[in-house]
């Protein structure tokens, strides 16, 4: 090796220790943030906690807002837009005035004391006399768990309602004992039993008041136009579809107007509707790293949405795989949670370290017993997309307010928008207006989810931009587009075209895979024979 080759090698192991004590030194930092530190905080508030224990429809999330309703002021923190904008709407309609707040939607209403809210959205400043705070259980969820951590320890308010389902009381009580706060717990039983009813082959068993589950949109589209092929008007819920839209499909089941809802696990968050069966036409899913088979709460979640009080005497449940599976999980309790999610400490962001130092810090801090950390993967994703010279002198709290943007960065176009609504709004320059069309349904989704991005940036920002007019245009247009002809969404073989049953497990159809197979036997041969004559 050279002289000169030996300096540069001398400088790049000089630059990577030095980098590696800067880790070490931040993840000494961020290590300082434990949950001892959090609950110590948390202790120093005047509350009275309320546990609300029970399965989904026992009627726990109605006497928590009964509670909600006849305090002089509150709030509802919800893990779904849609159950914001349920609580909003009954609220207001039995005359209480309460306010939307979501990261998509900003509604005041005049007099209003009470706010219907997603979790993330909580005010901490605000003080209330009663909060509700739904889906506790979701405290151990390792992307969003953060903010119901969050919340039960810094929400103000006399008296805070939790919802949860019975495996999360163990990890909501240790939270609460971790700073001696008072409580009480009330047990709730469902109210309407649930059965399970054995297998269905096919669609032709599908009756009035059935929810198909799959468990992605591509899924979802395929089965409703399968089912729209027999004559069976259906609407159809996804995580992707805007919200407006997705209360409008609602709306139509719930009134008659189509017959059944095919659904992803979305419907598994407290939205009431009358369903008589459960059906789950798949008991696997993609979780965003693997394949995987359903957990017992998962499917518990889900087939909880059969059966709703006052509709029907009892809740079905049905499968088209893996029955053994469907039938344990509701036979057997599922296993406690006993994780919770410690939030990403903000209060960090004083220290000489920059974001991506921190961000690395915290994602590779060594693991703690029973506590998952914030997932901020995303995050790091968007700070790398970011033009790092636009970032010269900028506060990191406003970096950082960019980058906690949801986005899905999956999606190679929506990061590109949002990356350039960042770099105006670091350079004081006007947000690009959303640059995707209306002509299908994907292109719909596209342009609500960058609608979406636009509005949270400049929110980010300190500014309020009224883009509902253009989002309930583009609802009512993928409303219509889902009204239309599904059969574009049916399976179809990629070589010939023919149609596939939603169920059916192959990407080709049978004849196109034996003739492949017989192609690439017969590619074989010849190679071997090749190589045995060269030989």
């Amino acid at each position: 090796m050279s002289k000169r080759h030996r300096h540069y090698a001398r400088r790049r192991k000089k630059k990577k220790q030095s980098q590696q004590e800067l880790l070490e030194a931040a993840r000494g930092l961020l290590g300082q943030y434990d949950l001892s530190g959090l609950s110590q905080r948390a202790g120093q508030k005047r509350r009275r906690f309320i546990l609300h224990v029970g399965p989904t429809n026992s009627g726990k999330t109605y006497e928590a807002m009964e509670a909600l309703k006849n305090a002089i002021s509150g709030a509802y923190l919800g893990p779904l837009r849609l159950l914001a904008l349920e609580v909003f709407d009954k609220l207001n309609a039995e005359g209480c005035p309460c306010t939307l707040l979501t990261g998509e939607e900003y509604e005041p209403v005049p007099c209003a004391r009470h706010v219907a809210s997603t979790i993330e959205l909580c005010d901490f400043r605000q003080e209330y006399d009663a909060v509700v705070i739904d889906e506790a259980q979701m405290i151990a969820d390792p992307s969003r768990g953060a903010a119901w951590t969050r919340a039960i320890l810094g929400v103000n308010a006399e008296e805070v309602h939790l919802c949860l389902a019975p495996e999360a009381e163990p990890v909501i009580r240790t939270l609460l004992d971790s700073f001696a706060a008072p409580y009480e717990i009330r047990r709730h039983k469902r109210l309407v039993p649930l059965v399970f009813s054995g297998t269905m082959k096919g669609l032709d068993g599908v009756q009035p008041g059935d929810a198909l589950i799959t468990f992605s949109r591509s899924g979802v589209l395929n089965v409703a136009a399968a089912l729209e092929q027999k004559g069976v008007a259906a609407s159809v819920i996804y995580g992707t579809l805007p919200p407006a839209s997705r209360r409008e499909e609602v709306r139509k089941f719930a009134q008659g107007e189509t017959n059944v809802v095919v659904a992803t696990d979305a419907i598994g968050m407290g939205i009431s509707l009358p369903i008589r069966r459960v059906i789950f036409c798949q008991t696997v899913k993609y979780d965003g790293v693997e394949r995987r088979p359903l957990t017992w709460s998962e499917i518990r979640q889900v087939a909880g949405r059969a059966g709703r009080y006052g509709f029907c005497e009892r809740g079905e449940v049905l499968t088209m795989s893996d029955a053994e599976l469907v039938e344990t999980a509701l036979r057997r309790q599922p296993k406690a949670i006993r994780e919770l999610t410690l939030p990403f400490p903000q209060e960090a962001l004083d220290s000489e370290f920059d974001i991506p130092t921190l961000l690395k810090a915290w994602e590779t801090l060594p693991p703690l017993k029973r506590l998952h950390r914030a997932d901020l993967s995303e995050a790091l994703i968007l700070y790398k997309a970011l033009d790092q010279a636009l970032l010269k002198g900028v506060e990191k709290e406003t970096v950082f307010r960019y980058i906690s943007c949801p986005v899905d960065t999956g999606n190679r176009d929506l990061v590109r928008y949002w990356r350039d609504c960042a770099a105006a709004l670091l350079q004081d320059w006007s947000v690009p207006q959303v640059p995707f069309g209306d002509e299908d349904l994907e292109s719909c989704e596209l342009r609500y989810k960058a609608l979406d991005v636009r509005h949270q940036m400049l929110r980010r920002a300190g500014i309020e931009e009224n883009v509902r007019t253009e989002q309930e245009r583009l609802a009512r247009r993928i409303n219509e587009l889902l009204r239309e002809d599904k059969s574009a969404f049916l399976r179809r073989c990629p070589r010939c075209r023919r149609l596939l049953a939603f169920d059916y497990p192959g990407r080709l159809c049978e004849r196109c895979q034996r003739q492949m197979e017989k192609k690439r036997a017969e590619l074989f041969s010849e190679r071997m024979e090749r190589i045995q004559k060269n030989s």
